[in-house]
């Protein structure tokens, strides 16, 4: 029963909505079947997470008394009959929160039914829905071309004239199809970027253009998603980068929440494209400034935590722009918005780059004596920053047994994705080699010659500089 679609979905429920959840279920309007209302009623009292031992097929079916004694069978069928009731009640609780479509759906019925002023109210209603609506993006100009449309369908129908319901419907259309191609083909052309994927993108360089024209100018999101699907679709011109961010910025309020976190993310991954192809120091900086951004509107947490992958990233992108005291702050402060299982980990391996950052190897060293591995990714970020440490404090001995266990750690693991496997052990290598080979400067600068890409090898800056003798 812990296992069941019934828990799971009770799990989820609030402590209102699971007392909404009673209301509803006792209604006789919703529900006739008094069985479903003992077998809610015997497992509200597990909330919220139902793990207790009563929560058991065999003990439901001893302690609920049906008007029909209950077996195996019976109550899986009262609990499928419960679980639809409570998926009924989502969907009405979902209808009652959204004010256009309760507007709409009585137009609809006040149509059907012949009402003709409880029509006109009920259509003012969804023009006030509408009106209260913040936001001018693609979910706004759906719900508008759906109003327009079902005001043609329900206009007379012999009108031999010019009907204004018409020409309004088609224009809507045109709103939605424009921005929401726009937004899509942002999407696409950032996944085929970043993934190798293979989206096909018909029509969409033809939009844009059209998107140009002086009847698109008042509409801020068609110019927003114009602007990023050219600027992803070339990272090799980064003049419009910018422009998109200024766009953004100036038409944020008209974007929900979740949609202008996407918006700003598909900066950052422009930005992730042309550190990677360029090592532009222009972007790391413009990386760290939109999560700066996102940080302050509190667009980057997810369910109230922040992302531990978002906090180690931030911590090495302010030590790579030189904004140490930004950093120092920013681990400290934002460590207590982790995810408490990831929290100590995370917060003394950063505190450890940013000693090493600040050349304090020894306190660097400290703060990962008390780091445990928590998964393979993690595991790989500590052994490199030790492998770093041990050289710069020339614990040489200590060294080669470690990049020994390293490269087996690495031959053994079958976990590690193969490219990020490739690219540890060339780094492990590549450390042996200068250190074998530091008081020969001639082979120095030839393992610098013949050292791979960034693509190809992890910590190439910090490699480069050891072996040009920094």
């Amino acid at each position: 029963m812990h296992q069941s679609k019934l828990i799971a979905l009770l799990r989820r429920f609030s402590p209102k909505q699971l007392s909404r959840a009673g209301d509803f279920v006792t209604s006789p309007y919703f529900n006739k079947n008094s069985d479903n209302i003992l077998l809610f009623n015997y497992l509200r009292k597990f909330a919220p997470d139902f793990t207790h031992k009563d929560v058991a097929r065999e003990k439901a079916i001893c302690k609920i008394v049906p008007e029909k004694p209950l077996d195996e069978k019976l109550l899986a069928y009262l609990m499928s009959q419960l679980t639809k009731l409570l998926e009924s009640f989502l969907s009405v609780e979902n209808l009652m929160e959204d004010e256009f479509e309760m507007s709409l759906s009585l137009l609809k019925k006040y149509h059907l039914i012949g009402l003709v002023q409880h029509k006109k109210s009920a259509e003012s209603l969804v023009e006030k829905a509408l009106g209260k609506n913040q936001h001018r993006n693609a979910d706004f100009y759906q719900k508008q071309l759906i109003f327009r449309r079902l005001q043609y369908e329900q206009s007379d129908p012999n009108q031999r004239g010019y009907d204004g319901k018409l020409q309004e419907t088609a224009d809507a259309l045109d709103l939605y199809f424009m921005v929401e191609k726009l937004r899509l083909a942002s999407e696409m052309q950032n996944l085929n970027s970043m993934l190798n994927l293979q989206y096909q993108l018909p029509f969409a360089a033809q939009v844009a253009e059209w998107a140009t024209g002086e009847e698109f100018d008042g509409h801020p999101a068609i110019q927003v998603y114009r602007q990023l699907f050219l600027l992803l679709q070339d990272a090799n011109e980064p003049s419009g980068f910018e422009k998109a961010k200024k766009l953004i910025s100036t038409h944020a309020n008209c974007f929900e929440p979740h949609e202008l976190k996407q918006l700003y993310t598909l900066l950052l991954n422009y930005c992730t494209r042309c550190i990677n192809r360029f090592n532009d120091q222009q972007f790391w900086h413009e990386y760290l400034e939109i999560n700066k951004l996102l940080l302050v509107n509190g667009l980057v947490f997810e369910n109230g935590y922040l992302p531990p992958w978002r906090y180690t990233n931030l911590v090495t992108v302010g030590l790579r722009t030189g904004q140490t005291e930004w950093t120092s702050n920013f681990i400290h402060q934002y460590s207590k918005l982790l995810l408490p299982e990831y929290a100590e980990n995370l917060f003394r391996y950063n505190l450890a780059q940013f000693h090493f950052h600040q050349k304090d190897f020894g306190k660097a060293q400290q703060e990962l004596v008390h780091v445990e591995f928590t998964d393979v990714l993690f595991n790989l970020s500590v052994r490199s920053l030790l492998i770093k440490i041990y050289f710069e404090t020339e614990q040489d001995e200590l060294l080669f047994s470690y990049l020994e266990a390293t490269r087996l750690f690495l031959l053994r693991n079958k976990l590690l994705d193969s490219r990020l496997k490739q690219q540890m052990k060339k780094f492990v290598e590549y450390c042996g080699k200068i250190m074998k080979a530091q008081a020969d400067a001639g082979a120095l600068q030839e393992l610098l010659e013949k050292l791979p890409k960034a693509a190809e090898v992890l910590h190439r800056d910090w490699l480069a500089a050891k072996l040009a003798g920094q």
